[in-house]
């Protein structure tokens, strides 16, 4: 149910929109480069690209814009990293894979597999995020967030294999889940395909040169990057 209410909003269109919020990111992350290069300073570019993930999942998953290489105690950002030490050899998790009957039991229990605080924090921030939205006290932004916030306003009919489906719309404790589920997927696999691309174009300079003048034939003069740019750059995507 909860896959089918939330597959429309990772097509093409829906991404296209909230290129901005990575765009804005990613001036941060060319800034905080630039301050090290100027400075002749060695970088750990897992450390910069990981920050450069971290701001764009809590965008878009929270509608919050934090640079996190430079306040890595801002609230947001210290629950993330706690988010970010699931285990999924974790006892707790292990015992419900294996005996999914006893989830309601380990539920009435209250136990779970994030701290608490952790969890109540996430609550709280889009319970506080969606009361701003109803006061209009907040600016219209298209992210996941402001996505699953929609499916709440009625229940979904989709269509599939000629069969109309209603879905119930998302609680808030799914909005929450799926949210928390978007930093664990997307960080670590985000930031090291980064640094292994980032790696393997240093080792080797031709190849850099290549993808170098793709970019510059596709936005001459450094134009604006844009969605449809980027989806024409075979190279890139090779």
């Amino acid at each position: 149910r909860i896959r089918s209410v939330l597959s429309p909003n990772f097509t093409s269109g829906r991404l296209k929109e909230m290129l901005p919020i990575m765009k804005q990111h990613r001036d941060v992350l060319i800034k905080n480069l630039q301050t090290k290069a100027n400075a002749n300073e060695p970088v750990q570019l897992k450390e910069f690209f990981g920050a450069y993930s971290l701001d764009v999942i809590g965008s878009t998953s929270f509608s919050v814009d934090i640079d996190s290489l430079n306040h890595p105690n801002e609230p947001f950002v210290m629950h993330m990293k706690k988010a970010l030490k699931f285990s999924f050899f974790n006892p707790l998790l292990i015992v419900a894979v294996i005996f999914p009957w006893i989830i309601p039991v380990l539920e009435k229990m209250d136990f779970t597999l994030f701290p608490h605080d952790t969890v109540n924090f996430f609550a709280n921030a889009v319970k506080s995020i969606k009361e701003k939205k109803k006061k209009g006290d907040s600016n219209e932004r298209v992210d996941f967030l402001q996505m699953m916030m929609d499916s709440q306003l009625s229940d979904k009919n989709l269509v599939s294999n000629g069969v109309d489906h209603t879905y119930k719309a998302l609680t808030d404790d799914e909005i929450v889940a799926q949210s928390v589920l978007f930093i664990i997927a997307g960080y670590e696999t985000t930031s090291t395909a980064l640094t292994y691309l980032a790696y393997n174009l240093a080792l080797h300079p031709d190849e850099q040169q290549k993808l170098q003048q793709e970019i510059d034939d596709t936005f001459p003069d450094k134009a604006s990057l844009t969605y449809d740019g980027l989806m024409q750059m075979e190279y890139l995507d090779m």
